[in-house]
């Protein structure tokens, strides 16, 4: 079942697009030009108030405060439903305070790290820095960051204020997003606490009630409070005002969307809710039609495969690597699809590819996984998994597990036979080396 978001705003944002109103027009504060515009379109009532309402806001954000009073005034002449809230009347949307809860917030995450380092973690004379893993693509996604944080690098120090004493305090502090009382075990605390400041720190925000959403939202999303981050991040849509802002809010309901659906086993291979995979992909899909990322095409090869689509999974995993050859895991992607349609040579070719880019041992794992997974879904059915598993194997030079899985393969008497005499000839490489 598609999951139902609660909409906290004045006006519904189902029609959040390309600005009406020129910026030129708004920046320079001529609100009779940009009323002539609005008022020539052909829509009227609750919807015209809204495109007032949304105008009297970026006049107000560019500080044409007239221009915005009047914008304000026709949006409640038109309304019939509801009272038109200026931000200066409605304190929670009050562009000031919500820059100053965002300042006052970074202060506070900042002097949790203070907290930590000299709680938890000894000290070097050296300046702090955090570690960070590196793939061999050279470069991760911003969601591929939040998840590869790193640790302080350990030595000595004084205990100060405990990061246990301090976590009380910022629930406080975030209490609306907070709801659920419960008690956390003490290394889940640090770990929030250092993922908090990760966020409040990064160059991707700047001050303004979009960033200050996008911000609490990914915050959330860090904290697995998935329900949360998707009604904050919503929220956030409302008030994008670029086609980049709207792009990264609808990229990052895709990305918590998934996360919501993802179920590790306790044997290590995953499950998945198709109802959040579905939501995911049409956040992805809404994402692209404000700008192109290669992440967005190879998370949009995945969903498709989720969801039984492999003409499309190939399509959009072909166009990531069209952006980005690097991308290890879009390969294996591709390969697993091409599996499911039965077009074997194209998966070898997928898998065989990954040679010329030098994937590093987390990357092979996941599409293992992958074709684990199918095999444990699917039990006899795709026999050439075994092969493919093989294959990626022998890459790695874990000749023992690869030979074990070819003679599996052979002996399932898999029906086109060019693949057991490939089989064949790597278990004679395999024992010439």
């Amino acid at each position: 079942m598609r999951q139902i978001i609660k909409e906290n705003i004045e006006f519904n944002n189902s029609n959040i697009g390309e600005p009406i109103v020129s910026d030129e027009i708004v920046n320079s504060g001529n609100y009779n030009d940009a009323e002539k515009i609005l008022q020539n379109r052909n829509v009227a009532g609750d919807e015209l108030a809204e495109q007032f309402y949304r105008l009297g806001n970026r006049f107000f954000n560019v500080n044409q405060k007239y221009a915005a009073e009047l914008a304000w005034e026709k949006a409640g002449n038109f309304s019939k439903k509801r009272k038109v809230v200026k931000p200066s009347e409605l304190a929670p949307l009050n562009l000031k305070r919500l820059r100053m809860y965002t300042v006052v917030s970074v202060l506070i995450v900042v002097a949790s790290l203070y907290v930590i380092i000299f709680t938890v973690f000894e000290r070097k004379t050296e300046l702090f820095q955090y570690t960070s893993f590196t793939s061999s693509e050279g470069e991760f996604s911003f969601w591929d960051e939040w998840w590869n944080t790193g640790r302080p690098v350990k030595d000595s120090s004084s205990r100060r204020f405990g990061s246990k004493e301090l976590w009380p305090l910022l629930k406080q502090k975030y209490k609306d997003f907070f709801e659920k009382e419960r008690e956390i075990p003490f290394d889940e605390i640090q770990d929030k606490l250092v993922r908090w400041l990760e966020l409040a720190r990064s160059p991707y925000f700047r001050a303004g009630p979009t960033d200050y959403y996008a911000l609490i939202g990914r915050g959330l999303f860090e904290a697995r409070e998935y329900d949360e981050a998707l009604i904050t991040l919503k929220e956030g849509l409302y008030y994008a005002e670029s086609t980049e802002q709207i792009e990264n809010f609808y990229q990052d309901l895709g990305t918590v969307h998934y996360y919501k659906g993802y179920k590790l086993q306790p044997d290590g291979l995953a499950k998945y809710i198709m109802s959040d995979v579905q939501n995911s992909i049409e956040s992805y899909e809404k994402a692209l039609s404000y700008g192109e990322d290669p992440y967005l095409y190879g998370n949009l090869g995945w969903g498709y495969y989720l969801l039984g689509d492999y003409i499309l999974s190939v399509e959009n995993s072909r166009k990531a690597l069209a952006m980005n050859p690097k991308l290890n895991y879009v390969r294996m992607n591709m390969g697993i699809a091409y599996i499911k349609k039965g077009a074997y040579k194209s998966a070898y070719d997928s898998y065989e590819s990954l040679l010329k880019y030098s994937p590093d041992h987390d990357e092979y794992q996941g599409g293992m996984r992958d074709l684990m997974e199918l095999q444990q879904g699917y039990p006899g059915v795709y026999p050439f998994t075994n092969f493919a598993l093989a294959h990626l194997y022998k890459q790695q030079g874990r000749n023992m597990e690869a030979s074990e899985l070819l003679h599996k393969f052979l002996r399932q008497n898999f029906s086109v036979s060019f693949w057991n005499h490939k089989a064949r000839s790597f278990l004679r490489e395999m024992e010439s080396e």
